[in-house]
């Protein structure tokens, strides 16, 4: 008798199988992909870099003399290169946040609240409890954001301003 499912397997609980190892049992041979071939080359040469450049940098001078080790740069560049790698990054992240504050719109542009990518919302709908609808993405007006952010304050200073008593 089969188990439910159609597997053959003794256990009760299905195998998990990638379709490389679902084509090997089924007696075909597959080559890794080109893609696949290059990571795990460019893994390996990573970690042997690194491992060199942790030798280069920790191993006395006498120890590299001693395997043979004789032509390399100046310890200097083991402290200066990570130190101009980190500036670098530094001055990159501040020179992103910095660009786009002046490719941002002033605060007093009336482009910061409403563009012509600007959606309204959608009419309510008559369905209500959990019969309700996901409402689809819309933007929120300055006069629902402004009651929901000051509540009657800001009609109150509204009002001021219609009366003359700033």
């Amino acid at each position: 008798m089969r188990p439910a499912g159609g597997t053959t397997e003794s256990s009760s609980v299905a195998r998990w199988r990638s379709p490389r190892q679902a084509a090997t049992e089924r007696g075909r041979r597959t080559r890794p992909s080109e893609p696949e071939a290059y990571g795990f080359v460019g893994s390996i040469a990573a970690v042997a870099a690194a491992l060199a450049y942790l030798a280069w940098a920790y191993a006395p001078e006498p120890w590299l003399h001693h395997i043979g080790v004789t032509y390399y740069p100046n310890k200097h560049w083991a402290v200066a290169v990570p130190a101009f790698v980190l500036v670098a990054v530094a001055q990159v992240m501040v020179l992103y946040v910095a660009s786009n504050f002046l490719l941002a719109p002033p605060p007093a542009s009336f482009d910061t609240i409403s563009d012509e990518h600007a959606r309204d919302p959608a009419s309510s709908s008559p369905a209500t409890g959990a019969d309700q609808p996901v409402e689809p993405i819309s933007d929120i007006g300055i006069d629902r954001m402004n009651h929901l952010m000051f509540g009657d304050e800001g009609s109150r200073f509204i009002q001021f301003q219609e009366d003359g008593l700033d």
